[in-house]
């Protein structure tokens, strides 16, 4: 009878430690969660440092080539030169 207690109790035991493993806090699901969550923010990541490439290029050029300075103007700003024309299209 005792064995069968002892028993008992080292299986449950054994159960608990692997259910620990594998759900709890610091368990194989959270580890692959983590993981996850690593590979989006690695992504995530990636694309700011894109972007911020970009931004980077955008500035170079503002501060040193004249025809794209004049280029955002006229786009951002719908400005044009004394001597230029508009012309708008009907769609």
């Amino acid at each position: 009878m005792k064995t069968n207690k002892k028993f008992l109790f080292w299986a449950l035991f054994v159960l608990f430690l692997l259910f620990e493993l594998i759900v709890g806090k610091q368990g194989l699901y959270n580890l692959w969660e983590l993981r996850k969550e690593k590979i989006l923010y690695t992504k995530k990541l990636n694309s700011l440092k894109e972007k911020n490439e970009g931004l980077m290029k955008e500035v170079e050029r503002l501060r040193n080539d004249p025809e794209y300075i004049e280029a955002v103007i006229k786009r951002e700003m719908k400005m044009v030169r004394h001597n230029e024309i508009i012309i708008y299209f009907k769609d």
